[in-house]
């Protein structure tokens, strides 16, 4: 059992199921910048008028503005967006969009903050790393922020809840792990009818990988008993209104509830993330070499990881169960019901990867800290990973 909480690195205030634009330039005001650089993703920016309410709101405040950020964040992209942020003299960014929107400016704040313009600067500069007794991350980044965001999210993949992330290196297509020290955004903002401007299916998926962060802080290796308790109401908060957004996406209630969820698991990834199991470190590998989104990739992923589970003679998942009010079933059966409802995959077929591509992803699986080290059911060999992804083939 773990004995250390650790606060999420630098989140400071969280408003949730508030008007966002509406609160904005009073929380930039109080915060006292002047000068604003907006992020959004490119599909909010060009299908909707969000962001173009946003920047008026702002007024003079507003310096600049990118909407290049792209799937999976490459790096191309950050080192642009970092010389954008800069010459526009911004002292403040805000974010408004999902979380490669989110990432990207932890990783511009980590240029800025470490003076590094170039790919090789990034990697020498930004790496985390487990701590000596293994409980918690470290990032290499001290450098006093230069620059900070606030968040407003379009999904519920808790990106907004930690300092970390993984851009794609261009030509590897593989991801490249980054920390910016207090690189959580300054302040969240939560607001239910920007998150109904995100299309269902990704607000369904996003908030799968929510739910995937909040069962691998219950199904943990070393749980915290506050991370365990706040993981088991947010598991019951996305299973609960997930289906509520699958049948009404702009049901404001439920999207206020898994807005909710995703703060509650956010609380807990700083003080779990060190002991993370197969399912979250698999999504990061696999997701970007097969081209395939974050979110999709978890749904199956979190299948796998609950069939493998169940191979236990007590598997922790039971008390999910129990929470659900269904005890004495297969979690694994109840979250395929879910996955099925909503339309979501639930196999690796559905996502159209390959077996040649699954075969070249294992050497990187078995090098990556978050898939081999730390499954309550062990993983540790070739042969494991694929008897692992065997359970999603079809």
């Amino acid at each position: 059992m773990r004995n250390t909480w650790v606060v999420p690195d630098g989140v400071e205030r969280v408003l949730h199921n508030v008007d966002a634009i509406e609160m904005l330039p009073g929380v930039i005001d109080g915060l006292g910048y002047r000068k604003v650089f907006v992020i959004s993703s490119h599909t909010l920016n060009a299908k909707t008028d969000v962001v173009k309410k946003l920047i008026a709101a702002l007024g003079e405040r507003f310096v600049g503005f990118t909407d290049e950020v792209g799937d999976h964040a490459p790096v191309s992209n950050v080192l642009k967006g970092a010389v954008a942020v800069h010459k526009s003299e911004a002292d403040v960014m805000v974010t408004i969009g999902g979380g490669s929107v989110i990432d990207f400016a932890k990783f511009i704040q980590l240029a800025l903050s470490e003076d590094a313009y170039t790919k090789e600067e990034l990697i020498e500069r930004g790496p985390f790393s487990i701590s000596a007794d293994g409980m918690s991350i470290v990032g290499k980044s001290r450098a006093t922020p230069k620059i900070r965001q606030i968040a407003i999210p379009t999904s519920l993949a808790t990106a907004e809840w930690n300092g970390m992330g993984t851009p794609m290196d261009d030509q590897t297509r593989q991801k490249i792990d980054l920390m910016a020290y207090r690189g959580a955004p300054q302040v969240i903002i939560y607001d239910p009818s920007i998150l109904a401007q995100t299309p269902r299916k990704l607000i369904l998926a996003t908030g799968f990988r929510g739910l995937d962060h909040a069962i691998n802080a219950v199904c943990n290796v070393s749980p915290h008993p506050l991370a365990t308790a706040l993981a088991e109401r947010s598991v019951a908060l996305y299973m609960e209104n997930l289906p509520r957004v699958a049948r009404d996406s702009s049901d404001r209630e439920a999207l206020a509830n898994c807005q909710l969820a995703c703060w509650f698991v956010g609380m807990v990834l700083e003080s779990v993330y060190s002991t993370w199991p197969f399912s979250g470190g698999s999504v990061i590998v696999i997701a970007p070499f097969a081209g395939v989104q974050h979110s999709d990739m978890a749904c199956v992923m979190m299948l796998a990881q609950a069939r493998w589970l169940e191979g236990l003679s007590d598997p922790p998942q039971r008390r999910i169960t129990e929470i659900l009010g269904r005890t004495g079933e297969s979690f694994s059966t109840i979250l395929t019901e879910l996955l099925v409802e909503m339309g979501l995959p639930t196999s690796l077929d559905d996502l159209g990867i390959s077996d040649d591509t699954l075969e070249e992803t294992i050497p990187m699986l078995l090098k990556a800290h978050y898939v081999t080290q730390h499954n309550l059911r062990e993983i540790k060999t070739a042969d494991d990973i694929r008897a692992v992804l065997a359970l999603v083939r079809h």
